[in-house]
């Protein structure tokens, strides 16, 4: 499975388990009971004409429960393939897909159900258009009144490192590991903590963060780096909470090789 793949298998069991959230609250679940009880009582789309009360309980309860889970199921599909999109599009094609679905199902129901419709009555394409009344109103609908929170990107992975830092820090982003001997300095961007541990052992538990050594007694994570400076002809690698690291000759050429930082003007060899 591709990079691209797995994002796509991620966004969509992230999306299956907010659907089922959703449709299996108590407020959703009263509003989806409350919707069967009125089309029962009324009867649109003919229902209360050619059906008893009995068969309308049926028949809309199907409809309704049958269009629940063809709606979650496109919206399962489409969210995770249209990351990015306009809301308005995405809406737009969860209706589709739900419509599309839905309508030959309530065809070969009503065909079954109502032996006295007439063929024009039937056809897949009246459905289809009286189905996308119904379901692209109800996914406008829930977008406006903040139902649809669209696809929630997963939270990051945090790195091994930072299980053994104090609680208060748990949730801190680790800028930088320094190394004395066998203890390691980890400096976060809510403060620091010094840990029994070699170096080498530390940078290996930072898995996945990206990070690069800019001296044999320093790693900086590569979202921390912001610019490079010189003094007395030493360089620098400015971090974003203000501290200066030293870069040594060793680990230079690999930092700018990687564009972390720019090359060295002759002038300050």
């Amino acid at each position: 499975m591709s990079k691209g793949d797995g994002l796509i298998w991620s966004g969509f069991r992230n999306v299956v388990s907010q659907t089922l959230a959703v449709f299996t609250s108590l407020p959703n679940l009263s509003i989806l009971l409350t919707g069967w009880l009125v089309v029962v009582v009324a009867g649109p789309f003919g229902t209360f004409q050619t059906m008893g009360m009995g068969l309308r309980l049926v028949y809309w309860g199907f409809v309704i429960v049958t269009g629940v889970i063809i709606a979650a199921a496109c919206r399962a599909v489409v969210l995770p393939l249209c990351l990015g999109w306009r809301p308005l599009i995405v809406d737009a094609a969860m209706s589709l897909g739900t419509a599309t679905l839905l309508a030959p199902l309530i065809c070969t129901l009503r065909a079954s159900l109502d032996p006295v419709l007439t063929h024009d009555e039937l056809a897949v394409g009246v459905i289809w258009v009286h189905t996308m009344f119904v379901v692209a109103p109800i996914f406008l609908l829930r977008r406006q009144f903040g139902l649809e929170k669209g696809l929630s990107a997963p939270a990051p992975e945090r790195p091994r490192l930072a299980r053994r830092l104090p609680e208060a820090l748990q949730g801190a982003d680790i800028l930088r590991l320094s190394g004395n001997g066998h203890t390691v300095e980890v400096v976060t961007d809510q403060g620091a903590h010094t840990l029994r541990l070699r170096l080498s052992d530390a940078i290996d538990e930072m898995e996945p963060v990206a990070g690069m050594c800019t001296h044999r007694s320093h790693w900086v994570t590569l979202a921390a780096m912001t610019g490079r400076e010189c003094r007395e002809g030493k360089v620098f690698l400015r971090l974003s909470n203000g501290e200066r690291v030293p870069v040594s000759r060793t680990y230079a050429p690999q930092l700018e090789a990687a564009g972390v930082i720019p090359p060295r003007p002759v002038s300050e060899d």
